[in-house]
Protein backbone atom coordinates (compact mmCIF):
# COMPACT_ATOMS: atom_id res chain seq x y z
CA UNK A 1 0.00 0.00 0.00
CA UNK A 2 1.11 3.48 -0.63
CA UNK A 3 2.36 5.90 1.83
CA UNK A 4 -0.60 7.99 2.42
CA UNK A 5 -3.13 4.85 1.53
CA UNK A 6 -3.26 4.66 5.26
CA UNK A 7 -4.71 7.67 6.21
CA UNK A 8 -6.68 8.38 3.44
CA UNK A 9 -8.45 4.67 4.06
CA UNK A 10 -9.08 6.11 7.74
CA UNK A 11 -10.90 8.96 5.86
CA UNK A 12 -13.07 6.90 4.27
CA UNK A 13 -14.29 5.02 7.33
CA UNK A 14 -13.23 1.35 5.97
CA UNK A 15 -10.85 0.58 7.96
CA UNK A 16 -11.96 -0.13 12.09
CA UNK A 17 -9.61 -0.45 14.87
CA UNK A 18 -9.55 -4.72 14.58
CA UNK A 19 -8.97 -4.03 11.03
CA UNK A 20 -6.12 -1.89 11.72
CA UNK A 21 -4.63 -4.74 13.75
CA UNK A 22 -5.08 -7.10 10.60
CA UNK A 23 -7.84 -9.09 12.04
CA UNK A 24 -11.42 -9.35 10.64
CA UNK A 25 -14.69 -9.84 13.00
CA UNK A 26 -17.77 -11.29 12.64
CA UNK A 27 -20.53 -7.64 12.47
CA UNK A 28 -22.35 -9.26 15.65
CA UNK A 29 -18.94 -8.65 17.36
CA UNK A 30 -17.75 -5.56 15.73
CA UNK A 31 -20.48 -3.08 15.47
CA UNK A 32 -22.96 -2.20 18.05
CA UNK A 33 -26.86 -2.24 16.52
CA UNK A 34 -27.38 1.13 16.09
CA UNK A 35 -23.91 1.39 13.52
CA UNK A 36 -24.86 -1.97 12.31
CA UNK A 37 -28.09 -1.00 10.94
CA UNK A 38 -26.69 2.31 9.43
CA UNK A 39 -23.97 0.19 7.57
CA UNK A 40 -26.61 -1.89 6.34
CA UNK A 41 -28.74 1.45 4.99
CA UNK A 42 -26.14 2.95 3.78
CA UNK A 43 -24.87 -0.21 1.70
CA UNK A 44 -28.43 -0.59 0.49
CA UNK A 45 -28.34 2.71 -0.55
CA UNK A 46 -25.22 2.53 -2.44
CA UNK A 47 -22.46 3.55 -0.44
CA UNK A 48 -19.55 1.69 -1.62
CA UNK A 49 -17.46 1.89 1.62
CA UNK A 50 -20.87 0.42 3.78
CA UNK A 51 -21.15 -2.45 1.32
CA UNK A 52 -17.45 -3.21 1.43
CA UNK A 53 -17.36 -3.30 5.41
CA UNK A 54 -20.49 -5.21 5.94
CA UNK A 55 -19.22 -7.85 3.38
CA UNK A 56 -15.77 -8.26 5.50
CA UNK A 57 -17.43 -8.97 8.49
CA UNK A 58 -20.08 -10.61 7.21
CA UNK A 59 -17.37 -13.28 5.85
CA UNK A 60 -14.14 -12.85 7.17
CA UNK A 61 -11.49 -13.71 5.61
CA UNK A 62 -10.58 -16.44 7.97
CA UNK A 63 -14.16 -17.82 8.83
CA UNK A 64 -15.16 -21.19 7.74
CA UNK A 65 -18.28 -21.58 6.00
CA UNK A 66 -19.35 -25.16 7.52
CA UNK A 67 -18.73 -23.79 11.05
CA UNK A 68 -21.19 -20.54 10.19
CA UNK A 69 -24.83 -20.92 11.33
CA UNK A 70 -27.74 -21.45 8.51
CA UNK A 71 -28.86 -17.60 9.22
CA UNK A 72 -25.32 -16.08 9.16
CA UNK A 73 -24.37 -18.20 6.07
CA UNK A 74 -27.84 -16.07 4.43
CA UNK A 75 -26.41 -13.47 5.63
CA UNK A 76 -23.09 -13.74 4.31
CA UNK A 77 -24.10 -14.82 0.75
CA UNK A 78 -26.70 -11.58 0.63
CA UNK A 79 -24.26 -9.11 1.45
CA UNK A 80 -21.03 -10.39 -0.14
CA UNK A 81 -23.31 -10.39 -3.65
CA UNK A 82 -24.61 -7.09 -2.88
CA UNK A 83 -20.75 -5.80 -2.74
CA UNK A 84 -19.49 -8.19 -5.50
CA UNK A 85 -22.08 -6.83 -8.03
CA UNK A 86 -21.81 -3.34 -6.66
CA UNK A 87 -18.17 -3.56 -7.39
CA UNK A 88 -18.06 -5.32 -10.54
CA UNK A 89 -17.58 -2.51 -13.76
CA UNK A 90 -19.89 -1.56 -15.96
CA UNK A 91 -21.05 0.60 -18.26
CA UNK A 92 -24.40 1.25 -16.11
CA UNK A 93 -22.22 1.18 -13.23
CA UNK A 94 -20.32 4.17 -14.32
CA UNK A 95 -22.95 5.93 -16.09
CA UNK A 96 -24.43 5.97 -12.76
CA UNK A 97 -21.02 7.30 -11.40
CA UNK A 98 -20.74 10.00 -13.99
CA UNK A 99 -23.83 11.37 -13.39
CA UNK A 100 -23.64 11.25 -9.18
CA UNK A 101 -19.92 13.36 -9.99
CA UNK A 102 -22.09 16.04 -11.95
CA UNK A 103 -24.65 16.18 -9.29
CA UNK A 104 -22.01 16.91 -6.71
CA UNK A 105 -20.71 19.77 -9.19
CA UNK A 106 -24.29 21.03 -9.83
CA UNK A 107 -25.68 20.66 -5.83
CA UNK A 108 -24.03 20.62 -2.53
CA UNK A 109 -23.88 16.74 -1.85
CA UNK A 110 -20.73 14.82 -1.05
CA UNK A 111 -21.17 11.36 -2.54
CA UNK A 112 -18.82 10.64 -4.57
CA UNK A 113 -18.20 7.22 -6.77
CA UNK A 114 -15.27 7.33 -9.19
CA UNK A 115 -16.18 4.66 -12.26
CA UNK A 116 -16.32 6.19 -15.46
CA UNK A 117 -14.01 8.86 -15.52
CA UNK A 118 -14.07 11.99 -18.24
CA UNK A 119 -10.67 12.53 -19.95
CA UNK A 120 -10.54 16.03 -17.98
CA UNK A 121 -11.61 14.75 -14.40
CA UNK A 122 -8.45 13.65 -12.23
CA UNK A 123 -8.57 12.26 -8.97
CA UNK A 124 -6.73 13.98 -5.80
CA UNK A 125 -4.28 11.66 -4.39
CA UNK A 126 -6.87 10.11 -1.24
CA UNK A 127 -9.28 8.98 -4.30
CA UNK A 128 -6.35 6.88 -6.30
CA UNK A 129 -5.39 5.21 -2.97
CA UNK A 130 -8.22 4.25 -2.35
CA UNK A 131 -9.13 3.00 -5.53
CA UNK A 132 -5.97 1.28 -5.75
CA UNK A 133 -7.56 -0.57 -1.93
CA UNK A 134 -11.20 -1.01 -3.35
CA UNK A 135 -9.49 -2.99 -6.27
CA UNK A 136 -7.52 -5.21 -3.98
CA UNK A 137 -10.69 -5.22 -1.90
CA UNK A 138 -12.87 -6.56 -4.62
CA UNK A 139 -10.63 -9.36 -6.10
CA UNK A 140 -10.61 -11.01 -2.39
CA UNK A 141 -14.00 -10.44 -2.33
CA UNK A 142 -14.65 -12.13 -5.02
CA UNK A 143 -12.34 -14.80 -4.24
CA UNK A 144 -14.20 -15.17 -0.40
CA UNK A 145 -17.33 -15.03 -2.33
CA UNK A 146 -16.55 -17.51 -4.59
CA UNK A 147 -15.75 -19.88 -1.72
CA UNK A 148 -18.89 -19.21 0.48
CA UNK A 149 -21.02 -20.14 -2.63
CA UNK A 150 -18.60 -22.94 -3.25
CA UNK A 151 -19.58 -24.16 0.37
CA UNK A 152 -23.15 -23.55 0.39
CA UNK A 153 -26.15 -25.91 -0.73
CA UNK A 154 -28.64 -24.76 -3.75
CA UNK A 155 -30.99 -24.38 -0.53
CA UNK A 156 -28.92 -21.72 0.95
CA UNK A 157 -28.40 -20.05 -2.11
CA UNK A 158 -32.26 -20.18 -3.18
CA UNK A 159 -32.64 -18.81 0.38
CA UNK A 160 -30.32 -15.61 0.57
CA UNK A 161 -31.71 -14.83 -2.81
CA UNK A 162 -35.44 -15.31 -1.66
CA UNK A 163 -34.50 -12.65 1.53
CA UNK A 164 -33.16 -10.38 -0.95
CA UNK A 165 -35.95 -10.34 -3.25
CA UNK A 166 -38.47 -9.98 -0.08
CA UNK A 167 -36.32 -7.46 1.52
CA UNK A 168 -35.68 -4.94 -1.43
CA UNK A 169 -39.81 -5.63 -2.81
CA UNK A 170 -40.85 -4.52 0.03
CA UNK A 171 -39.20 -1.39 -0.06
CA UNK A 172 -41.59 -0.01 -2.60
CA UNK A 173 -40.51 1.07 -6.35
CA UNK A 174 -36.96 1.58 -5.18
CA UNK A 175 -36.54 -1.64 -3.96
CA UNK A 176 -37.64 -3.30 -6.98
CA UNK A 177 -35.17 -1.25 -9.29
CA UNK A 178 -32.53 -2.05 -6.62
CA UNK A 179 -33.48 -5.27 -7.10
CA UNK A 180 -34.28 -5.11 -10.89
CA UNK A 181 -30.31 -4.38 -10.79
CA UNK A 182 -29.14 -6.99 -8.64
CA UNK A 183 -30.63 -9.97 -11.22
CA UNK A 184 -28.56 -7.89 -13.69
CA UNK A 185 -25.61 -9.38 -12.00
CA UNK A 186 -23.87 -12.65 -12.46
CA UNK A 187 -22.91 -12.94 -8.93
CA UNK A 188 -26.90 -12.89 -7.69
CA UNK A 189 -27.70 -16.01 -9.90
CA UNK A 190 -30.83 -15.21 -10.97
CA UNK A 191 -32.64 -17.18 -13.31
CA UNK A 192 -33.59 -15.26 -16.89
CA UNK A 193 -37.19 -15.84 -15.62
CA UNK A 194 -36.86 -14.05 -12.14
CA UNK A 195 -34.71 -11.33 -14.00
CA UNK A 196 -37.14 -10.69 -16.48
CA UNK A 197 -39.87 -10.51 -13.97
CA UNK A 198 -38.00 -8.14 -11.40
CA UNK A 199 -37.35 -5.52 -14.04
CA UNK A 200 -41.18 -5.82 -15.28
CA UNK A 201 -42.22 -5.43 -11.49
CA UNK A 202 -40.17 -2.66 -11.54
CA UNK A 203 -41.39 -1.10 -14.56
CA UNK A 204 -44.77 -1.45 -13.39
CA UNK A 205 -44.17 0.04 -9.89
CA UNK A 206 -42.68 3.14 -11.54
CA UNK A 207 -45.85 3.46 -13.65
CA UNK A 208 -47.99 3.76 -9.92
CA UNK A 209 -49.93 6.96 -9.39
CA UNK A 210 -48.11 8.08 -6.07
CA UNK A 211 -45.00 8.61 -8.15
CA UNK A 212 -46.70 10.98 -11.11
CA UNK A 213 -45.87 14.25 -10.50
CA UNK A 214 -43.29 13.81 -7.76
CA UNK A 215 -40.34 11.86 -10.16
CA UNK A 216 -39.49 12.81 -14.06
CA UNK A 217 -39.16 11.28 -16.92
CA UNK A 218 -35.78 9.28 -17.51
CA UNK A 219 -33.63 11.88 -19.92
CA UNK A 220 -31.57 8.79 -21.56
CA UNK A 221 -33.64 5.65 -23.54
CA UNK A 222 -31.01 3.35 -21.72
CA UNK A 223 -32.56 3.73 -18.55
CA UNK A 224 -36.55 3.24 -20.31
CA UNK A 225 -37.75 0.83 -17.62
CA UNK A 226 -40.69 -0.43 -19.84
CA UNK A 227 -38.44 -1.45 -22.86
CA UNK A 228 -35.88 -3.18 -20.72
CA UNK A 229 -38.66 -5.09 -19.56
CA UNK A 230 -39.58 -6.03 -22.38
CA UNK A 231 -36.78 -6.88 -23.83
CA UNK A 232 -35.79 -9.48 -21.27
CA UNK A 233 -39.01 -10.89 -21.66
CA UNK A 234 -38.96 -11.26 -25.06
CA UNK A 235 -36.29 -13.73 -25.24
CA UNK A 236 -37.92 -15.98 -22.72
CA UNK A 237 -40.70 -18.71 -24.44
CA UNK A 238 -43.79 -19.24 -23.77
CA UNK A 239 -43.54 -21.36 -20.65
CA UNK A 240 -40.32 -19.37 -19.15
CA UNK A 241 -42.88 -16.32 -19.81
CA UNK A 242 -45.93 -17.67 -17.67
CA UNK A 243 -42.87 -18.48 -15.00
CA UNK A 244 -42.00 -14.87 -15.23
CA UNK A 245 -45.30 -13.16 -15.18
CA UNK A 246 -46.15 -15.27 -12.00
CA UNK A 247 -42.88 -13.93 -10.07
CA UNK A 248 -43.66 -10.57 -11.43
CA UNK A 249 -47.40 -11.01 -9.48
CA UNK A 250 -45.47 -12.78 -6.15
CA UNK A 251 -43.03 -9.74 -6.14
CA UNK A 252 -45.60 -7.08 -6.48
CA UNK A 253 -47.59 -9.15 -3.75
CA UNK A 254 -45.04 -7.48 -1.19
CA UNK A 255 -46.11 -3.79 -2.74
CA UNK A 256 -46.40 -1.57 0.40
CA UNK A 257 -49.38 0.00 -1.61
CA UNK A 258 -50.87 -3.85 -1.66
CA UNK A 259 -50.12 -4.69 1.65
CA UNK A 260 -51.69 -1.07 3.20
CA UNK A 261 -54.93 -2.51 0.97
CA UNK A 262 -54.62 -5.67 2.69
CA UNK A 263 -54.13 -5.03 6.26
CA UNK A 264 -57.49 -2.62 5.83
CA UNK A 265 -59.41 -5.44 4.62
CA UNK A 266 -57.95 -7.97 7.00
CA UNK A 267 -59.02 -5.38 9.86
CA UNK A 268 -62.67 -5.11 8.65
CA UNK A 269 -62.61 -8.57 8.46
CA UNK A 270 -61.72 -8.85 11.70
CA UNK A 271 -63.71 -6.29 13.02
CA UNK A 272 -66.81 -7.35 11.66
CA UNK A 273 -65.93 -11.39 12.64
CA UNK A 274 -65.27 -10.19 16.76
CA UNK A 275 -68.68 -8.07 16.34
CA UNK A 276 -70.97 -10.96 14.62
CA UNK A 277 -69.18 -13.64 17.15
CA UNK A 278 -70.26 -11.42 20.22
CA UNK A 279 -74.06 -10.34 18.99
CA UNK A 280 -74.56 -13.91 17.34
CA UNK A 281 -73.33 -16.08 20.16
CA UNK A 282 -74.39 -19.86 19.93
CA UNK A 283 -72.83 -23.41 21.04
CA UNK A 284 -72.93 -25.55 19.26
CA UNK A 285 -76.28 -27.74 18.42
CA UNK A 286 -75.62 -31.64 19.42
CA UNK A 287 -75.18 -33.78 16.56
CA UNK A 288 -78.69 -35.98 17.35
CA UNK A 289 -81.75 -35.55 19.63
CA UNK A 290 -81.21 -36.66 22.67
CA UNK A 291 -83.74 -37.79 25.42
CA UNK A 292 -83.72 -36.40 28.99
CA UNK A 293 -81.78 -39.31 30.68
CA UNK A 294 -78.75 -38.24 28.34
CA UNK A 295 -79.62 -34.44 27.76
CA UNK A 296 -77.08 -33.54 30.45
CA UNK A 297 -74.28 -35.60 29.05
CA UNK A 298 -73.85 -35.08 25.48
CA UNK A 299 -70.21 -34.04 23.85
CA UNK A 300 -71.30 -31.13 22.44
CA UNK A 301 -73.15 -28.56 24.83
CA UNK A 302 -75.58 -26.53 23.07
CA UNK A 303 -76.70 -23.23 24.21
CA UNK A 304 -80.35 -24.19 25.49
CA UNK A 305 -78.16 -26.54 27.75
CA UNK A 306 -75.77 -24.40 28.65
CA UNK A 307 -78.97 -21.65 29.16
CA UNK A 308 -81.11 -24.43 31.66
CA UNK A 309 -78.17 -24.72 33.49
CA UNK A 310 -77.71 -20.81 34.13
CA UNK A 311 -81.33 -20.54 34.42
CA UNK A 312 -81.28 -23.04 37.48
CA UNK A 313 -78.21 -22.18 39.24
CA UNK A 314 -80.11 -18.03 39.43
CA UNK A 315 -83.19 -20.02 40.73
CA UNK A 316 -85.31 -19.31 37.83
CA UNK A 317 -86.20 -22.84 37.86
CA UNK A 318 -86.25 -25.75 39.41
CA UNK A 319 -85.88 -29.31 37.43
CA UNK A 320 -87.02 -32.47 38.69
CA UNK A 321 -84.65 -34.56 36.40
CA UNK A 322 -82.46 -32.32 35.16
CA UNK A 323 -82.24 -30.02 31.89
CA UNK A 324 -83.63 -31.50 28.92
CA UNK A 325 -81.51 -29.38 26.30
CA UNK A 326 -85.38 -28.37 25.03
CA UNK A 327 -86.47 -25.09 25.06
CA UNK A 328 -89.60 -25.85 25.95
CA UNK A 329 -92.76 -24.38 28.43
CA UNK A 330 -90.41 -24.99 31.47
CA UNK A 331 -87.37 -23.08 29.80
CA UNK A 332 -89.58 -20.37 28.31
CA UNK A 333 -91.65 -19.73 31.71
CA UNK A 334 -88.20 -19.30 33.32
CA UNK A 335 -86.99 -16.79 30.77
CA UNK A 336 -90.00 -14.96 31.03
CA UNK A 337 -90.08 -14.72 34.58
CA UNK A 338 -86.14 -13.54 34.60
CA UNK A 339 -86.85 -11.01 32.37
CA UNK A 340 -89.81 -9.66 34.19
CA UNK A 341 -87.88 -9.87 37.54
CA UNK A 342 -85.30 -7.04 34.97
CA UNK A 343 -88.33 -5.05 34.86
CA UNK A 344 -88.13 -6.19 30.97
CA UNK A 345 -90.84 -7.42 29.14
CA UNK A 346 -91.95 -11.04 30.19
CA UNK A 347 -91.35 -12.29 26.62
CA UNK A 348 -90.15 -16.17 26.72
CA UNK A 349 -87.24 -15.61 23.61
CA UNK A 350 -83.82 -14.44 24.47
CA UNK A 351 -81.32 -13.00 21.67
CA UNK A 352 -77.95 -15.07 21.84
CA UNK A 353 -76.53 -12.04 23.51
CA UNK A 354 -78.85 -12.12 26.10
CA UNK A 355 -78.55 -15.84 26.21
CA UNK A 356 -74.81 -15.69 26.48
CA UNK A 357 -74.94 -13.15 29.13
CA UNK A 358 -76.95 -15.19 31.23
CA UNK A 359 -74.69 -17.60 31.16
CA UNK A 360 -71.90 -15.32 32.26
CA UNK A 361 -74.40 -14.14 35.09
CA UNK A 362 -74.09 -17.45 36.59
CA UNK A 363 -70.73 -18.06 35.83
CA UNK A 364 -69.93 -15.00 38.06
CA UNK A 365 -72.07 -16.58 40.84
CA UNK A 366 -69.73 -19.40 40.73
CA UNK A 367 -71.87 -22.22 38.87
CA UNK A 368 -69.21 -24.76 37.66
CA UNK A 369 -71.39 -25.57 34.77
CA UNK A 370 -71.38 -21.94 33.41
CA UNK A 371 -68.17 -21.12 34.36
CA UNK A 372 -67.31 -24.64 31.83
CA UNK A 373 -68.92 -23.13 28.98
CA UNK A 374 -67.81 -19.73 29.57
CA UNK A 375 -64.44 -21.48 29.29
CA UNK A 376 -65.53 -22.94 25.71
CA UNK A 377 -66.69 -19.28 25.17
CA UNK A 378 -63.14 -18.36 24.73
CA UNK A 379 -61.36 -21.11 23.96
CA UNK A 380 -63.37 -21.36 21.12
CA UNK A 381 -64.34 -17.88 20.19
CA UNK A 382 -68.55 -18.45 20.95
CA UNK A 383 -69.61 -15.37 21.43
CA UNK A 384 -66.20 -13.84 22.86
CA UNK A 385 -62.63 -13.34 20.80
CA UNK A 386 -60.34 -16.26 21.54
CA UNK A 387 -58.68 -15.60 24.50
CA UNK A 388 -56.55 -18.61 26.37
CA UNK A 389 -55.91 -16.97 28.61
CA UNK A 390 -59.16 -16.49 30.25
CA UNK A 391 -60.59 -19.59 29.15
CA UNK A 392 -57.74 -21.51 31.45
CA UNK A 393 -58.99 -18.81 34.25
CA UNK A 394 -62.88 -19.83 33.76
CA UNK A 395 -61.73 -23.27 34.00
CA UNK A 396 -59.67 -23.16 36.94
CA UNK A 397 -62.64 -21.70 38.89
CA UNK A 398 -64.84 -24.27 37.72
CA UNK A 399 -62.62 -26.91 38.77
CA UNK A 400 -62.96 -25.21 42.51
CA UNK A 401 -66.41 -25.10 42.14
CA UNK A 402 -67.05 -28.03 41.03
CA UNK A 403 -65.29 -29.92 43.89
CA UNK A 404 -66.85 -27.73 46.38
CA UNK A 405 -70.61 -28.36 45.14
CA UNK A 406 -69.88 -32.59 44.99
CA UNK A 407 -68.71 -32.21 48.47
CA UNK A 408 -71.92 -31.00 49.89
CA UNK A 409 -75.06 -33.30 50.37
CA UNK A 410 -77.66 -30.85 49.49
CA UNK A 411 -77.37 -31.40 45.58
CA UNK A 412 -80.09 -33.22 44.47
CA UNK A 413 -80.08 -36.35 42.72
CA UNK A 414 -80.23 -35.27 38.95
CA UNK A 415 -77.89 -32.60 39.22
CA UNK A 416 -74.77 -34.82 41.66
CA UNK A 417 -74.78 -37.06 38.76
CA UNK A 418 -74.88 -34.51 35.91
CA UNK A 419 -72.38 -32.37 37.92
CA UNK A 420 -70.04 -35.87 38.05
CA UNK A 421 -70.11 -35.87 34.27
CA UNK A 422 -69.14 -32.41 33.81
CA UNK A 423 -66.32 -32.75 36.07
CA UNK A 424 -64.84 -35.52 33.58
CA UNK A 425 -65.28 -33.14 31.12
CA UNK A 426 -63.58 -29.99 33.15
CA UNK A 427 -60.26 -32.39 33.95
CA UNK A 428 -60.24 -33.18 30.69
CA UNK A 429 -60.51 -29.82 28.89
CA UNK A 430 -58.08 -28.64 31.91
CA UNK A 431 -55.19 -31.51 30.55
CA UNK A 432 -55.60 -29.53 27.25
CA UNK A 433 -55.64 -26.16 28.28
CA UNK A 434 -53.39 -25.61 30.86
CA UNK A 435 -50.18 -24.89 29.82
CA UNK A 436 -46.94 -23.30 31.84
CA UNK A 437 -46.69 -20.25 29.58
CA UNK A 438 -50.55 -19.93 29.38
CA UNK A 439 -51.28 -17.57 32.66
CA UNK A 440 -54.97 -17.66 34.19
CA UNK A 441 -57.12 -14.61 33.70
CA UNK A 442 -59.64 -14.78 36.37
CA UNK A 443 -62.22 -11.32 34.78
CA UNK A 444 -64.65 -13.13 32.67
CA UNK A 445 -67.56 -11.88 30.84
CA UNK A 446 -66.20 -8.19 30.73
Amino acid sequence: MKRYAFGALIAFGVLSGSALAGEERSCASQYALEDHLLLEWAALGGDPHAQMAISQCAYPVDADADEMTPAERTYAIRWTTIALCEAQPSAAHDRRDARLRKLKEEASISFRRFGGLAKSEKLNWRERDFLEYRKEQTALLADRHQRLVASASAMDLAKARGELAEQLSRMGPTGLLKLAELTSCDAFGASAEFEAAAWSAASEAWRGADVAGVYAAADSEDYDLPKIAMDKTKKLSGADRRVAALEKERLLRTDPRRIAALEQKVSRLEETTAIDRIASFSLPEPREKTGIAEAAFVNEPSLTLALQFALESLGYVNFINGPDNDYGPTTREAVARMRARESGAPTPTLTNAEARETVCRAALKNDPVSLYHVALMYQNGWGFPVNAEKAVGALMRSETAMIASLGGDDLPAWKREAYKSYAKKIRAAAHELKKPETAPDNEICN
